[in-house]
């Protein structure tokens, strides 16, 4: 219902890095778990997607967040391939940026 401004990213990134540390504790307790961690994750990292869209972001800013973001989730939370269409030709073959 508000405006999208950049702090609203930076938010979705530290609960994008938060979830994945959590996952990690999940996807060792599968046997117990009532919920798959890809349940909370997709919806995190599709808000984070939008965000990236919604705020304009030109292909080498959202590369760059997304190799930050990326490097910082240990446990799969992230894939960086759901973000080709944003980054266009900047995406490597691993849909990681190709500026590293």
């Amino acid at each position: 219902a508000r405006p999208v401004v950049p702090a609203m990213l930076d938010l979705i990134e530290q609960a994008i890095a938060v979830w994945d540390e959590l996952a990690g504790y999940l996807n060792d307790a599968y046997y117990v778990r009532r919920i798959d961690p890809q349940e909370i994750s997709e919806p995190l990292v599709d808000a984070h997607r939008d965000l990236c869209e919604q705020l304009d972001l030109d292909s080498e800013e959202i590369a760059e967040r997304l190799d930050r973001l990326v490097d910082r989730c240990h446990h799969d939370t992230v894939d960086p391939a759901l973000y080709a269409e944003l980054l266009g030709e900047d995406a490597g073959p691993t849909g990681r940026s190709s500026h590293r």
